[in-house]
């Protein structure tokens, strides 16, 4: 069942589709045929979730221009389309012929994936152009048209015949010629100082929209798709982070094949919304390949519907957490033509219209559409023995969702879903700040001998916890440890606080979360006013630490507007003030690209040395290490404090730890 979003109304949501775009069409044997298209609009009106007639809910486009599709392809690309969008004359001369050769392969329509057809430009065009005026329209540019009042305009558009993403600058690449995407999200950033999130859930791996961005901090890109070691394009593994300003930007969770529904699920549930809380973007684009869906033929995951509804539930709702709702959807990867994609599709839009799906599926589309795919699915099982795959549905749905019984468990469920968490375990320790972590933990073993920090909590509990007075040039300031989450609620964060979250008001709920957890403790500097300057956080230490006991991870932040003052020194040697704090190891790691820095005006490598005399007045000092945050980049640094009465066996294993010959392989 939908979730209801009783305050955007029916007509905030919008659908882009011109019959123009079916002409975006490499032929019948190709596996990206517009027939899928046409049974979507088909069913969306049987089932009365939209009406292609009804202007509340439609949205018309125009082909993108020149100048616009240039803000991302290269001209000499471009001019190549059109070119070779011409028609083939049968006058043409054999070195003609070879000329129009050479241009193909150059500009990568020299294979099967992605041949030159007569009109391409114009109809790419035209499916950019989509793409372009969703976007715009939601962030209310002159480009998305014009409404009678700002209410009326749309903050949910889907464009389900968008989402061309392994486009490059340069060439056409896997069933691609323009990066619709690419193009929206850039011309956003020249009209706009928007922050744009892009979430690809096709299956396969976002290369074009990733490559478009992979140096620009304003956009964030996240793909969650099939590893490539098996599956086309052959990237977006977890190391591909973005370069230079960009770096950390580029965010990729590649999956094993075979994935299924609740590994699925398991890993975009927790992982998303600390991802979004790190960025605090202004609008979410998604891109919702249905090529995820265990009948496709080109791909090797395993969903349901019920995987692929989760995913459009957590975009939903990521989009109104996060964004005041603004949300574009598009289309992409989808090779079940009949039996999957429209379903997929029809889910989405229902979400974001806030409708719900009947549960049969409406039977004069099963009576015109059933017969489509049985002609289809003998094209697709002679094709799919290259794929290695064959279709293994018993017969047509009859219903939006998938029935269980069709999807027998796979037989290496344990080892996948396994080597699924290692991932998401390495893409949290990379990539997710640590204040961030510590406000979404999750579920790990832990030694049973290593309770000395909850001990500690619990005496901390049962006594009202510490209160100091602090002397600033600026006024006084009061510093509280193990701060619970009333006092949290009462006071609020200072503008300058925003370094984890980028907002303070996210900052706020990111210490309430903090201050909730049973495994953190947060000590905070406030104001007698009321407002939070500074806080610190000690959690357990990540997955990438699985398995030393007692090892506790320190964060530090200060108000950028509170800084040169001492309080940073003061504020860490107050959290630090632990009566067991000889029995623990802490360590805390400074990152040339953490967002703390970014602020402070000084070059990467000062922020090294400022990271280690600032914990090194608390005795931590630095230590080499393989960790990959830090072997990565020489400007990063790791510090730890090794207390007296540590177990001299739990010592060696964290030195032991620091210094890994061996991938990210955590014990869970």
């Amino acid at each position: 069942m939908t979730e209801q979003h009783p305050s955007i109304p029916n007509h905030r949501a919008r659908l882009i589709f011109d019959p123009l775009e079916l002409n975006y069409d490499f032929g019948e044997q190709h596996p990206l045929n517009p027939g899928r298209l046409r049974a979507l609009v088909d069913l969306l009106g049987c089932s009365e979730l939209w009406d292609a007639g009804d202007e509340r809910t439609r949205m018309n486009l125009r082909p993108a221009s020149i100048e616009e599709l240039s803000l991302i392809h290269d001209p000499a690309y471009i001019a190549a389309v059109q070119r070779l969008s011409e028609p083939v004359s049968s006058t043409m001369t054999p070195e003609e012929e070879e000329q129009r050769s050479e241009l193909a392969q150059r500009y990568g329509f020299g294979d099967s994936d992605t041949p030159a057809v007569p009109q391409m430009h114009e109809v790419s065009a035209v499916i950019t152009g989509g793409s372009l005026v969703a976007l715009s329209a939601v962030m209310g540019l002159p480009e998305g048209g014009t409404f009678a009042s700002e209410e009326e305009r749309p903050l949910h558009v889907f464009h389900p015949q968008g989402g061309l993403h392994h486009a490059w600058s340069d060439r056409a690449s896997g069933f691609c010629v323009y990066n619709d995407a690419a193009v929206a999200i850039a011309h956003v950033l020249q009209a706009s100082e928007a922050k744009i999130l892009y979430i690809d859930f096709d299956a396969h791996h976002g290369d074009g929209v990733q490559r478009a961005f992979y140096d620009d901090p304003r956009v964030m890109t996240i793909s969650i798709h099939e590893t490539g070691r098996y599956l086309f394009p052959g990237s977006g593994d977890v190391l591909e982070m973005g370069n230079g300003s960009g770096r950390g930007y580029s965010i990729n969770v590649p999956l094993e094949p075979f994935t299924e529904d609740d590994s699925y699920i398991e890993t975009i549930d927790p992982l998303l919304p600390q991802l979004v809380t790190a960025f605090a973007p202004d609008v979410i684009v998604t891109e919702h390949g249905c090529d995820t869906h265990a009948w496709d033929p080109l791909t090797h995951l395993n969903l349901t519907m019920r995987g692929i509804g989760a995913q459009i539930k957590l975009a939903h709702q990521l989009a109104h957490t996060y964004c005041n709702g603004r949300w574009v959807a598009l289309g992409g990867g989808g090779y079940a033509l009949y039996s999957v994609v429209p379903r997929a599709w029809s889910k989405l839009w229902a979400e974001m219209s806030d409708q719900e799906v009947p549960e049969q599926l409406p039977q004069e589309w099963l009576e015109r559409w059933k017969p489509v795919w049985q002609a289809a699915l003998e094209r697709e099982q002679q094709g799919q023995q290259i794929m290695g795959k064959e279709a293994s549905q018993e017969e047509f749905p009859t219903t939006f969702n998938d029935r269980a019984e069709l999807f027998p468990p796979q037989p290496r469920r344990w080892e996948i879903n396994y080597t699924n968490r290692q991932t998401v375990g390495m893409v949290r320790h990379l990539l997710i700040p640590s204040s961030i972590r510590q406000a979404f933990p999750i579920a790990r073993h832990r030694s049973p001998l290593s309770d000395l920090f909850d001990l500690l909590h619990l005496n901390r509990s049962s006594t009202p916890s510490r209160i100091r007075t602090l002397q600033t040039m600026r006024g006084p300031i009061l510093l509280r440890d193990f701060s619970p989450p009333s006092l949290i609620e009462r006071l609020r964060p200072d503008r300058g606080l925003s370094s984890f979250a980028r907002m303070p008001e996210r900052e706020h709920q990111l210490l309430l979360d903090i201050a909730r957890s049973p495994d953190c403790a947060l000590t905070v500097a406030h104001t007698p006013a009321g407002e939070i300057i500074g806080q610190v956080t000690i959690a357990p230490a990540d997955e990438w630490w699985e398995g030393v006991e007692n090892l506790y991870e320190v964060a530090i932040e200060v108000s950028s507007d509170w800084r040169g003052l001492g309080i940073a020194r003061e504020l860490l040697a107050f959290a630090l003030e632990l009566d067991a704090k000889e029995d623990m190891i802490f360590f805390a790691i400074g990152l040339s690209w953490h967002w703390d820095a970014e602020g402070l005006g000084i070059s990467t490598f000062r922020y090294r040395e400022l990271i280690k005399h600032l914990f090194g007045t608390q005795g931590f000092v630095e230590y080499a290490t393989t960790e990959p945050n830090v072997s990565m980049e020489p400007a990063n640094v790791l510090v730890a404090r090794i207390g007296d009465r540590v177990d001299q066996r739990v010592s060696k294993q964290f030195l032991n730890r620091l210094i890994r010959s061996t991938a990210f392989t955590p014990h869970w």
